[in-house]
């Protein structure tokens, strides 16, 4: 592909971070057979000594010296597969309204300070973008992730707003073997907004540890500060130095600006190029930064200066060496060249087909969506209904393979309501992939939950539960959209503890019949927490225990199902065992609920949340509760237990209750009310059913 890139500097690295990220970035983008141009605006203070690369050879780098001979490079930028203007770049707003009108295929905003450039445009500062550029770019990239990037979406009108963080070339920043010089050191322009937490955390330590030494690199610090004596004071590091300076410390610090603090998963290129080096990070702290180095293991976290201190005595070598393997495993410039190239890719495609005309009827944004893979299925079309009531657009997809269609009945003419039958083992649909910008949130109920319906097929049961779930992820990662994954209690197999808890590990037979689908979703949920680890997706994931209610297959194998529809068919009733096997009954609404609110809230950390009800009862319980509503004698036809049948199954919810304010609503028998008279009527019974009142 051919890149055309306006920045801010790519030539000079003299008080700016800018040229070290487009270096890292823009080389390992060529790397990968690209052609990179970058146009930079030739001004005095980036010009002469200040310029430290004069001819790189991963890029041309040309200059321009005004406004008006930017048109030199027209032809340039219309013939470029793609064109990205960088935050910063002089006359930027001017420089983005020529570019979206020159540009014939995908252009994109790169923001290397994202949350400064919002609290600009809400001050009326618009001298590098303004609110009307943002909709005439195709994605808008961003230093900072998290929700800011549905602000710009939902806000400013971005067709599509994706992370691009900075990142580090490993072979500039590595471990070398050289004296430490400094106990702490810090390398960072001078800003009014960190200098208090510099103070706090490196300057007043210098105080008070004079035996130690300490340094601080970087440009335009005031006069009137008042250096200790044991801090170096260095005013320009070019990058050439930068691996040598962080070897020469034993820890060096992060600190963050103050927009960035409050937007949150802002992570400065200072923190990847250090744990590159293996030196250990003393940082700030801020929302998002345990996505990308976890606290007292890869990275230490200080609030005041005594912490700072106490950090200062740590053995911290191992919390750099692990620090430095989080970075090689996914932030290396590598790794952003490839998402780069994702990004314009995914771009192209939403444009495919469409005239490159900007206009603000192109760009108005249409309304967000919510998929729901599996949403024709017993939960899924419970929750597809219930997001409609709450004012969502929902795009249900289901191979219908075990669900029915008649679940969407009701939901057919909403209009906010569409239906796609496809596979997610398969390749997703052009309806789905061409709405990739829309689409917010992803719910993946999608697989057989039924012993008998996923034996029926177990390869397609474990694809579903491992493909499916890498094809839903990855549309959540190019969408920026948040995950849900249902797994299930099955993880747990025939537990040993009881109840069971989210940190049990299980103890299930990895090569028995159930396997397809325990294992499968043991695997689902191990892709999903390592997209969270890496960042490629925000996930959440809820272990659903035994859920009932209309909607429910008949013929499902499900002890609810079984019980209710032999039992109003006048078959004999199946208890497998002697019946005192225990289940854990959530009805379907409280299980809905329980799923909305795992997905919006704002839980960190890599856990699963148990969902179901903690009201224990036997199978014996269960099928006299029944045949009290339905008032018939029945006969009962024991059977052996199935294979792996778990003989105990009950949800430990405490962290559902504390982090979601949730717990079951639904007593029993008033859950079995409806759904026996919800079987009679799908069974062609007649009979009354007598309706108990709630216990």
């Amino acid at each position: 592909m051919k890149l055309v890139v306006l920045g801010l500097s790519l030539g000079s690295s003299w008080g700016n971070g800018h040229a070290t990220t487009f270096r890292a970035l823009l080389a390992a983008f060529a790397a990968r057979g690209h052609d990179v141009l970058f146009l930079e605006r030739e001004v005095p203070w980036y010009a002469g000594a200040h310029r430290d690369l004069t001819d790189p050879d991963f890029c041309r780098l040309a200059y321009y010296p005004d406004l008006a001979s930017l048109k030199a490079w027209r032809r340039e930028i219309a013939e470029a597969d793609a064109v990205v203007v960088g935050s910063y770049v002089p006359d930027g707003a001017e420089v983005a309204r020529l570019v979206q009108a020159w540009a014939k295929r995908v252009i994109a905003f790169y923001d290397i300070d994202t949350p400064v450039t919002l609290a600009k445009l809400a001050r009326g500062e618009c001298e590098y973008l303004t609110p009307e550029n943002i909709p005439g770019f195709d994605v808008y990239l961003s230093f900072t992730g998290g929700p800011t990037l549905q602000r710009i979406e939902r806000e400013f009108g971005a067709p599509a707003a994706r992370p691009l963080y900075c990142s580090v070339d490993p072979a500039a920043y590595r471990p070398m073997d050289v004296p430490k010089r400094w106990a702490l050191s810090y390398l960072g322009t001078y800003s009014p907004d960190r200098q208090p937490t510099l103070e706090r955390l490196l300057i007043e330590p210098a105080r008070r540890r004079p035996d130690l030494r300490f340094a601080v690199a970087g440009p335009q610090y005031p006069d009137d500060i008042n250096w200790p004596a044991n801090v170096d004071r260095i005013e320009h590091l070019p990058p050439a130095e930068h691996a040598d300076f962080y070897n020469a410390s034993a820890m060096t610090l992060n600190v963050t600006r103050a927009d960035m603090i409050a937007a949150g998963w802002s992570p400065s290129v200072r923190l990847f190029e250090a744990a590159a080096c293996g030196t250990p990070i003393l940082s700030d702290r801020w929302d998002g930064i345990e996505t990308l180095f976890e606290p007292a293991r890869e990275i230490l976290l200080a609030d005041t200066t005594e912490q700072a201190l106490d950090a200062l005595e740590q053995p911290a070598g191992t919390i750099g060496r692990a620090a430095r393997a989080r970075v090689l495993a996914a932030h290396t410039a590598a790794h952003r060249a490839a998402e780069l190239e994702a990004h314009l890719i995914e771009a192209k495609a939403r444009n495919s087909g469409a005239p490159k005309t900007r206009n603000e009827n192109m760009y108005r944004r249409e309304q967000p969506l919510t998929l729901v893979a599996g949403g024709a299925g017993f939960i899924g079309s419970h929750l597809c209904a219930e997001l409609l009531g709450r004012g969502k657009h929902v795009l249900c997809l289901d191979n219908l393979q075990t669900a029915r269609p008649s679940n969407l009945r009701l939901l057919e003419d909403h209009p906010n309501f569409e239906f796609i039958e496809a596979d997610i083992v398969n390749p997703l649909p052009s309806a789905v992939t061409s709405r990739t910008a829309r689409i917010e949130r992803v719910y993946n109920l999608a697989c057989a939950a039924s012993p008998p319906q996923y034996q029926a097929d177990p390869e397609h049961t474990m694809l579903t539960c491992v493909v499916g779930t890498d094809n839903l992820l990855r549309l959540s990662e190019a969408a920026g959209a948040r995950f849900l994954l249902t797994s299930t209690s099955e993880v747990y197999g025939d537990p040993e503890m009881h109840p069971q808890r989210e940190d049990y590990r299980g103890f299930v037979n990895c090569t028995g019949p159930r396997a397809c689908y325990d294992e499968g979703k043991r695997a689902a949920e191990a892709i999903a927490f390592d997209f969270a680890r890496m960042r490629r997706a925000e996930v959440r994931v809820a272990r659903i225990f035994n859920t009932y209610g209309p909607h429910m297959h008949p013929d499902d194998g499900r002890v609810v199902s079984n019980l209710i529809c032999q039992a109003l068919s006048g078959l004999p009733v199946t208890i497998y065992g002697d019946g005192s096997q225990t289940r854990s009954f959530c009805y379907v609404s409280d299980m809905v609920d329980g799923l909305i609110r795992l997905m919006e809230s704002d839980i960190s950390g890599l856990e699963p949340i148990n969902l179901g009800n903690p009201e224990e009862r036997t199978v014996r319980e269960l099928l006299d509760a029944i045949l009290t509503i339905l008032d018939r004698p029945v006969a009962i036809e024991h059977r052996p237990l199935p294979t792996d049948d778990p003989r105990r199954r009950r949800p430990d919810i405490g962290r559902a209750q504390a982090l979601l304010g949730w717990q079951p609503r639904t007593p029993l028998v008033e859950g079995l009310n409806l759904t026996c008279a919800w079987f009679a009527e799908e069974i062609g019974v007649q009979e009354t059913i007598t309706i108990l009142a709630a216990e």
